[in-house]
């Protein structure tokens, strides 16, 4: 009788030492799995001097290929934000916290030359920028609302300029008038895509003042289509 609940008793330790060894074992797999997920690896660009100031603007490039995110940034070849760094304070700042793609950027009006004079666009910084999941597919694309932001030469004041729900088509300085001229669309389907089907509209921003008017007002345009009726 002593010998079977000896053997009992050994058979019952051998088991629960299985299945303690089994468990170390699922909990080891799992902290391996945590340690070996990949890192987005973040591209500093070389530096880009901003004349007659302090400040040294380095572009940053991501890969970025975590899932886990709301949605993702395709950045291949664009920027996912800029460092502003203050040569005489040696202080770093961020153009903005925020998860954008920013598909170019031009520092003052590129078209001055080199030995015009200096006019209030050149204290300027514009951004074609896009920050929003316009189409639904959790990822900020080409397919997405691009969008005009401007800031100062310090990257302080980042500010879109273009109005909500426009896509940004062109832009260009009027410096005899201190304005920025946008030629946008309107998703006028609603079908999530802009294309030749939409309507394009004009847009003035004037940089003294900060505000931002229509060039056409509804009645006016109401009256080209009539006009362009009987035309046709």
């Amino acid at each position: 009788m002593k010998k079977i609940i000896t053997i009992t008793l050994l058979s019952l330790i051998i088991f629960a030492s299985a299945c303690t060894e089994d468990i170390k074992t699922i909990s080891t797999d799992e902290t391996s799995s945590t340690q070996i997920k990949s890192q987005p690896k973040v591209q500093y660009s070389s530096p880009i001097i901003i004349n007659k100031t302090d400040i040294l603007l380095y572009p940053l490039k991501l890969n970025d290929n975590d899932d886990s995110d709301s949605y993702k940034r395709e950045v291949s070849a664009n920027y996912w934000n800029l460092i502003f760094y203050n040569i005489i304070s040696g202080k770093s700042e961020l153009l903005t916290k925020e998860k954008i793609i920013i598909n170019t950027f031009s520092i003052g009006n590129s078209e001055n030359r080199p030995n015009s004079q200096a006019t209030l666009s050149d204290q300027f910084i514009y951004y074609d920028i896009t920050d929003s999941d316009y189409d639904g597919d959790k990822k900020l694309t080409a397919n997405d609302i691009k969008k005009l932001y401007i800031s100062n030469l310090e990257g302080k004041s980042f500010t879109r300029i273009s109005p909500n729900n426009y896509n940004l088509r062109t832009w260009k300085i009027d410096d005899k008038h201190d304005s920025i001229l946008m030629d946008l669309v309107k998703d006028s389907n609603g079908d999530k895509e802009f294309s030749n089907m939409d309507e394009v509209e004009y847009f003035v921003y004037n940089l003294k003042t900060g505000t931002l008017k229509a060039v056409f007002d509804q009645k006016f345009k109401d009256d080209i289509k009539n006009l362009a009726k009987k035309v046709l």
